[in-house]
């Protein structure tokens, strides 16, 4: 990247401590605390429980006004950790399904009298500035589950090539009758537990949440004396465009972003210390990615510790790429690596370091997460300290 992009700030609402502090966030990780419970559907009445990480917002919040108020809550988060002039600040937000239980709540109730343009994917942007004094540049970003990652990646973009000094950039999504039934359908939920990469991984769950990183030019930050996290290394995204929603068993896609992100991150080779991976706990993603990592660092992939904190938090969707991004920053500031949790019997296909079901102590000085989405959508971010 041409201009160096650095970290100033972090938020997130996650169903661990929810609405609590990084801290809290980080800690329940670190312990394996698994965050899949039953739950009932959230609006519609579909006789059935699902396996999820939901988030329990409070009887004081309509189901509908969900999505705007944890992104709300995770990017004031952000704004106060970073202590930015939100004048000056653009948002850059990746989400998959928007505030669809607005359209949910609309097509139960048609006298509602709901405004159909609150359901668009770009009115969420709109309306978290407008709340927020935000005054910078507004983008919104939907490639699938890659959709975090990418607006993050795409936010550092314009920093590094001087199109702004300030973004804050994340991802949010809540759970939703219409995804429920839709990833029931592919047969993609599991109905026992999340178990990337273990032989007997059976599928994933749905969760929700949302996270966003306060990204600054490196000059603007200094300039100012913010506390620097860490540093946007590297981003690439690639479309393989190989099928509506099966992986590519051979991982071209994710790897070409990958290379290209190793690539970005400067002239001399950079030591990936650790891997955040897409790790939803299906059975061809997590092959695929262990395809992908071996490919990428030949004999070195057996060295570098891989885990999956969907196995706790569960896949929630265009937050998901940016609370693992957060889960990287994290990793670097603690030396410890969090754990894949359920895993119980390796797989032969699956023979790398996924840090089974307890967090460890690790030199990290520079971390990727990968994501892969429907249709293709596959992105790679690399980060590191603040020096």
């Amino acid at each position: 990247m041409k201009k160096p992009v650095v970290v100033t700030g972090m938020g997130l609402v996650t169903p661990l401590s929810p609405f609590g502090a990084i801290g809290d966030f980080w800690d329940d990780i670190c312990l394996g605390t698994d965050a899949v419970r039953k739950k009932s559907s959230p609006m519609l009445d579909m006789g059935r429980e699902w396996l999820t990480a939901y988030i329990d917002a409070g009887p004081h919040v309509h189901l509908e006004e969900k999505f705007i108020y944890i992104s709300d809550c995770a990017i004031r988060m952000a704004i106060s950790d970073a202590k930015i002039d939100v004048r000056q600040a653009g948002l850059s937000l990746g989400t998959v399904l928007g505030n669809i239980l607005s359209k949910q709540k609309r097509m139960k109730d048609k006298k509602s009298g709901l405004n159909k343009s609150r359901e668009s994917l770009s009115y969420p942007v709109s309306q978290l500035s407008e709340k927020l004094g935000l005054g910078g540049l507004k983008i919104t970003v939907s490639t699938a589950c890659a959709s975090g990652t990418d607006a993050i990646g795409v936010a550092a973009r314009k920093i590094a090539a001087g199109k702004a000094e300030v973004m804050i950039a994340g991802g949010a999504d809540v759970l939703s009758d219409f995804a429920l039934a839709g990833f029931k359908s592919l047969q993609a939920l599991t109905e026992t537990k999340v178990r990337p990469f273990d032989k007997n991984r059976s599928g994933l769950a749905l969760g929700e949440g949302a996270a966003f990183v306060v990204l600054e030019s490196g000059e603007h930050a200094t300039r100012r004396g913010a506390q620097i996290y860490g540093r946007v290394l590297g981003y690439s995204s690639r479309l393989d465009a190989h099928h509506l929603t099966a992986p590519r068993r051979d991982g071209r896609g994710l790897a070409d972003a990958a290379v290209q992100a190793l690539a970005q991150a400067g002239p001399d080779p950079v030591d990936i210390d650790y891997i955040n991976a897409h790790g939803t706990g299906t059975v061809y993603n997590d092959l695929m990615e262990t395809v992908v990592i071996k490919q990428i660092f030949g004999d070195a992939a057996y060295n570098i510790p891989v885990s999956s904190t969907k196995s706790m938090i569960g896949h929630s969707f265009g937050a998901a790429g940016a609370i693992e991004t957060i889960c990287c920053l994290l990793s670097i500031i603690h030396k410890t690596v969090p754990p894949t949790i359920n895993y119980e019997e390796a797989d032969p296909q699956c023979d790398l370091d996924y840090v089974p079901n307890r967090s460890r102590k690790h030199d990290v000085r520079h971390a990727m997460s990968l994501s892969a989405g429907f249709g293709g959508q596959n992105s790679a971010i690399i980060v590191g300290g603040a020096r």
